[in-house]
């Protein structure tokens, strides 16, 4: 089975009450109640203002094996509040590979060696470099489904955190499928490929 990106894990949680901590602290020691509203809108900017629009950035989770692909479903806000709130009970969409019509490679994953990589600066850097990347050079693979619908699954987070290992990941991914009945787009690596 080969898996990509991260799921969804309680850090936007506790990020958020981190946060939070730094007013609800000041309201303990000065007595000023006000300070727990801050507090509480601290948690909830953090959590729904910068989570919940980055969660597909963040933690987009997807795994492969011989037939199915499963994949976190974060096209709605509301799924995305769920994965938030219960990240344990996250249930992943199941789909069949014989269902994909073409799959379109998206972003720079010609030449691994011009994308960015952490260097060694600080540990802020090192940190921050991997995120950059993801939002600097984002690699989707679109998939467009025989009923029409389209599926967007990253290999963002793989590809700046280890990107030889993701394309052999992928050289794995598009091996497994049959050539005869899917269409492969903007992928250099493999053989029955048109590149755009």
């Amino acid at each position: 089975m080969l898996k990509f990106g991260k799921k969804v894990t309680y850090r936007p949680i506790l990020v958020s009450f981190y946060y939070a901590l730094i007013p609800l602290i000041a309201a303990i020691y000065t007595q000023w109640p006000i300070m727990y509203l801050v507090g509480l809108a601290v948690f909830l900017t953090v959590l729904f203002v910068y989570y919940l629009p980055n969660l597909p950035l963040i933690f987009n989770y997807w795994e492969t094996d011989e037939d199915m692909i499963r994949y976190n479903d974060m096209t709605s806000y509301k799924h995305r509040i769920s994965m938030i709130l219960l990240p344990h009970k996250n249930q992943l969409v199941t789909i069949n590979k014989k269902d994909i019509q073409s799959i379109t490679v998206t972003g720079k994953i010609n030449d691994p060696d011009e994308i960015t990589t952490p260097i060694q600066v600080t540990g802020y850097y090192a940190v921050l470099t991997p995120i950059l990347s993801m939002i600097k050079n984002p690699i989707t693979l679109n998939l467009i489904m025989k009923n029409g619908q389209k599926i967007e699954l990253s290999v963002s987070r793989d590809f700046a955190y280890n990107n030889k290992k993701t394309i052999e990941k992928l050289n794995q991914f598009f091996d497994s499928l049959d050539d005869t009945q899917i269409k492969i787009n903007n992928y250099p690596n493999h053989n029955n490929v048109s590149l755009n």
